[in-house]
């Protein structure tokens, strides 16, 4: 970290890899600001922070809402004076066939997880290419490399936070502002607890029906391998300190092996394996 106290803003900081995260930087010294759609769900987040002899800021903020954005971002900067860094972490996933998806589900999926951080990079790279010094660190998955069934939803707005991450590298490198993706894999978190089930997933009609119980049955036996979240947390704290940052970071060994896997292995042979694990196929 550089001897300037940071000021940090993490998205989607009431739980999961948001919440540790939160807490993390703040221990290492940073100027932590944590959103929330609802200032209450962050209650648990002030709690951790006050037990910990820490302080951490909070404000209401729905990233699917350019209103919400547009309104409190510019406070923010006026209150802190810089922000010196903004986490898009705030997302959840929509389960389900591409068959069984909605229109309107796919498009929920998209508002949180892609113009939700396409909103608040838009509120905060004005000052930061100005200032000609910033960080981006924008929480993308081990999914947003590798497509696995019946998480296509998620996968796609994935797929699309890293596209727009790439353009958004080669052109903000010239005015110092650096970009990073933070690619977890299975850790700890409320992530499938939040998990948006599809309206029509489950639909008798629909042929899937067994495929989504061999998925169920070998989702649960990889349970074990979810790991500590405050992992994701240290991966973050690099990209945000590092004086030349990578711009793709995967953390975790399953998320490491499968995008290997599929760099180094034929398409074929991959994808072979890919539906072993997943459905058994």
């Amino acid at each position: 970290m550089t001897n300037r106290i940071q000021t940090v803003v993490i998205t989607g900081a009431s739980s999961g890899i948001g919440r540790v995260s939160a807490l993390h930087l703040a221990e290492r010294g940073y100027t932590v600001i944590g959103t929330s759609r609802e200032l209450g769900r962050l209650e648990g987040l002030f709690d951790d922070a006050e037990g910990r002899g820490l302080r951490v800021f909070g404000v209401e903020l729905d990233v699917n809402s350019a209103r919400s954005v547009d309104s409190v971002m510019p406070e923010l900067i006026s209150q802190f004076g810089e922000i010196h860094a903004l986490v898009n972490n705030a997302g959840f996933g929509v389960w389900g066939p591409v068959e069984s998806l909605t229109m309107t589900e796919l498009k929920s999926q998209f508002e949180a997880n892609f113009f939700g951080a396409v909103r608040m990079i838009w509120a905060t790279l004005p000052e930061m290419v100005s200032r000609r010094s910033g960080r981006i660190v924008n929480i993308s998955s081990v999914l947003g490399r590798i497509g696995t069934p019946f998480n296509g939803a998620y996968v796609s707005s994935k797929y699309a936070l890293e596209g727009l991450s790439e353009s958004l590298r080669a052109e903000l490198r010239p005015f110092g502002v650096q970009v990073s993706l933070v690619e977890p894999g299975w850790f700890e978190t409320d992530f499938q607890k939040n998990q948006i089930r599809a309206a029509r997933a489950d639909d008798p009609a629909l042929a899937y029906a067994r495929h989504i119980r061999s998925y169920s049955e070998s989702h649960e036996r990889f349970e074990w391998f979810a790991g500590d979240p405050v992992r994701v947390a240290r991966v973050i704290e690099h990209a945000l300190s590092a004086r030349r940052p990578s711009f793709r970071y995967p953390v975790g060994a399953d998320a490491r092996a499968g995008i290997l896997g599929a760099r180094l292995l034929p398409e074929r042979l991959f994808h072979a394996l890919l539906d072993r694990v997943t459905t058994g196929g």
